[in-house]
């Protein structure tokens, strides 16, 4: 029924129609009212009729609507026509389709209570002979008329479609179109339609008059602009809301969640609401107490937003918070993006470090190349000779194979394997003079492994323990058996801060003393090689690394 919006108000017309002119009975007016009220209940376009109502103010406000009825009945005919054409007129303006069907309605309902009302109502006032029953035909036939008018869509219809100070206009200019038209019957003794003339000439003209002034159109601004400046105040809660996000966007150091997470809690400080849920496909966001009506907003297909207000918030309010949600939203994805041209710049930084120190490790290469030559050809094999031509050997070949490392990448299909033994004794070899650095190992399954890999993880996480103030004591421990291979290194100094435990392995994180690349170059290389690293333990006295893989996989 909701979808047929004019044929209900034309029925609203007809039945209001028969309880000014045809009905005389009180308890059939008062079942009438019953009906008339009920449609009213179904054409209002203020609450949504979908939705369920509390039942103790329904009752109460029946209670008010039946006494006034049986008691007053013509008065509380005039109320309800008064009530019915300012929600009419307060949307003259939103829907142009059908404003001409809304202006008759208007016109119907004037000329309801202005001859058929009034004047059952004021016995003093007297219309001409014949003249009350010409106006009940004339004013049915359009009411009938009425039936036939097109609908709006019943799914873009909204409450927002309601002018509160239109309907207010609208509802005061024939309450004063009314009143003056009896006034001047009643003091003057003019002829209640000639009054009723002159009332509506007077108020045209003054609505005209008002209306020019607003907008002159001559060059002058016009009592518009002054009204303008009056209703465009600033510091409410739109500007206030704006001015914190701006204001939160520029602290480089909050990330994404922290950002909306902060701008929540300084919009649940409102009086209307009372607490915001984000939904995330992955995780949630809560600020505030999550009691009172909720309203579910979809952002996209992944996030969506519940909001908790203190109270009904009605259409303008609704609209008002979702504005403001979908703003922090937009900031959110801003700051997203902001963290992501970060990370490229991160990575340009790298590359353009990695290419100037490419070009210093040939030039070093070199200068070493050189010095052999050198030495091959004095030919003289003295001990401090052959110790120095080893050791310059040694550092070319280290320094060719970094430079090898620093070239593009290629395909390459060989991994170098090594069993476990093996590479606890070598890398228990090359940090044996490190009285801080403790070597466990517990191989039941001497499995080989990819060198590189555990050469690149042992080396980021010893030397990130190493240049802890507060570790004294490291521990790497090997453990392989037939389900399970692990590598653990554990130090026992200050726990990682959780900001940079959220983002590790995800992106490259800096604390302060290198570019932050090695564990996110780590966690990618374990990831190529079937392993997974991870933060297994992080408290004061007791941070763990693991790099492990599940035999079975």
């Amino acid at each position: 029924m909701l979808q047929f919006g004019q044929q209900i108000l034309a029925a609203i017309l007809l039945i209001y129609h028969f309880l000014i002119w045809a009905v005389d009975e009180s308890l059939l007016q008062l079942a009438l009212s019953f009906i008339l009220y009920g449609l009213f209940l179904l054409w209002q376009p203020l609450w949504h009729k979908e939705a369920r109502i509390t039942r103790l103010p329904i009752i109460v406000v029946g209670i008010v609507f039946i006494f006034l009825t049986y008691s007053f009945p013509n008065e509380s005919l005039l109320f309800f026509g008064l009530i019915l054409a300012g929600l009419i007129g307060s949307r003259l303006l939103s829907q142009t389709a059908f404003r001409s069907f809304d202006l008759l309605a208007l016109l119907i309902l004037t000329l309801e209570m202005a001859v058929g009302l009034i004047p059952d109502t004021f016995r003093q006032i007297q219309l001409p002979a014949l003249f009350a029953e010409y106006m009940q035909t004339v004013i049915l036939i359009p009411v009938l008329l009425f039936f036939f008018a097109p609908n709006p869509d019943h799914q873009r219809q909204g409450r927002s479609q309601v002018d509160l100070m239109h309907g207010l206009l609208a509802a005061t200019l024939l309450f004063i179109v009314l009143l003056g038209g009896i006034v001047i019957n009643l003091l003057y003794g003019v002829d209640y339609v000639d009054g009723l003339l002159l009332t509506v000439f007077i108020v045209a003209t003054l609505t005209i008059g008002i209306s020019w002034f607003w907008n002159p159109g001559i060059g002058y601004s016009g009592i518009g602009v002054l009204w303008n400046r009056y209703a465009m105040t600033i510091g409410g809660p739109f500007e206030t809301w704006i001015n914190t996000l701006t204001t939160l966007i520029e602290e480089r150091y909050l990330t994404p969640t922290e950002y909306l997470e902060a701008a929540c809690e300084h919009l649940v400080e409102n009086d209307w609401l009372n607490a915001i849920e984000w939904q995330f496909e992955n995780f949630r966001i809560r600020a505030g107490d999550k009691t009172g009506p909720h309203l579910t907003h979809d952002l996209d297909d992944k996030v969506s937003v519940v909001i908790y207000f203190k109270a009904d918030p009605g259409a303008a309010l609704e609209q008002h918070t979702i504005l403001l949600i979908r703003m922090a939203y937009q900031f959110y994805l801003a700051k997203l993006n902001q963290e992501k041209v970060r990370a490229q710049e991160h990575f340009a930084t790298i590359h353009h470090t990695g290419a100037r120190l490419t070009h210093d490790i040939k030039n070093i290469l070199q200068s070493i190349k050189t010095s052999i030559d050198i030495l091959d050809m004095e030919g003289e094999d003295t001990q401090s000779q052959i110790l120095l031509q080893g050791n310059l050997k040694q550092i070319g070949e280290r320094l060719s194979s970094t430079l090898n490392k620093l070239r593009a990448p290629r395909l390459n299909t060989q991994v170098q394997l090594v069993d476990c033994e093996q590479w606890v004794e070598r890398i228990g070899k090359q940090h044996n003079a490190n009285t801080r650095m403790t070597f466990h190992s517990d191989i039941d399954n001497n499995i080989p492994v990819p060198v590189d890999l555990f050469d690149s993880v042992a080396e980021n996480l010893i030397n990130n323990a190493l240049k802890k103030e507060s570790a004294t004591q490291i521990d790497v421990r090997l453990m392989s058996s037939r389900d399970i291979i692990v590598l653990s290194i554990c130090d026992d100094g200050d726990a990682i801060p959780a900001e940079i435990e959220e983002s590790l392995f995800a992106q490259p994180v800096s604390s302060g003393s290198g570019m932050g690349i090695g564990l996110y170059q780590s966690a990618i290389m374990a990831n190529a090689f079937n392993y997974e690293l991870e933060l297994s333990q992080n408290e004061r006295g007791r941070v763990c690394f693991n790099l492990f893989q599940h035999q079975s996989e």
